[in-house]
């Protein structure tokens, strides 16, 4: 299984901060969702959301959240990875070098709100590159939803850590939750 990933932990925080009980939206109007973006070094001090932008990186966090949930089910969605593909297009990804080689990737805009989606666009790469990508999962109990890592060993985990233990015979953990 792989160990630790920094990356796959902004990818479900980005997922969380919709949650299935009321008001408990994190990116619900354009200054919570700037404040939740500086919070997570996505967006720098000075710079906010346009009306525009809010409502893009709202379907960001749904079409990851909708490949969440196909991860759970053990299932491929085209429809959904095209949306996330659409969205994370605003990032403007490019290859960097440095001069020891090293390679990385970066956003070529310079528009704040394009650096937001690379910086999670990078984190889904690097989550792919480290093997958790495809274990990050949406709980399957009713009226949850809550993104989690899948830390069992056979990666069949279906519920968060708060609905795995009451779900008898489901198979693995959750893992933070």
């Amino acid at each position: 299984m792989p160990g630790p990933d920094p990356s796959a932990y902004l990818v479900l925080s980005l997922a969380n901060t919709a949650r299935a009980e009321p008001d408990t939206d994190l990116l619900q109007t354009r200054e919570q969702a700037a404040a939740w973006l500086r919070a997570q070094a996505l967006l720098p001090a000075d710079a906010g959301l346009t009306g525009s932008e809010h409502a893009a990186l709202l379907r960001l966090r749904e079409s990851v959240r909708d490949l969440l949930a196909a991860h759970t089910d053990g299932r491929q969605d085209a429809a959904a990875a095209a949306r996330l593909t659409r969205a994370l297009a605003d990032g403007r990804l490019v290859l960097t070098v440095d001069p020891g080689s090293a390679v990385g990737l970066a956003s070529a805009a310079r528009a704040s709100y394009s650096g937001v989606v690379a910086g999670v666009a990078v984190a889904i790469a690097r989550s792919a590159a480290a093997g958790t990508w495809p274990r990050l999962k949406s709980c399957a109990a009713a009226d949850c939803g809550q993104a989690f890592l899948d830390e069992s060993a056979a990666a069949t985990a279906l519920y968060c850590g708060a609905h795995a233990a009451g779900e008898a015979g489901e198979a693995g953990t959750g893992g933070p939750g």
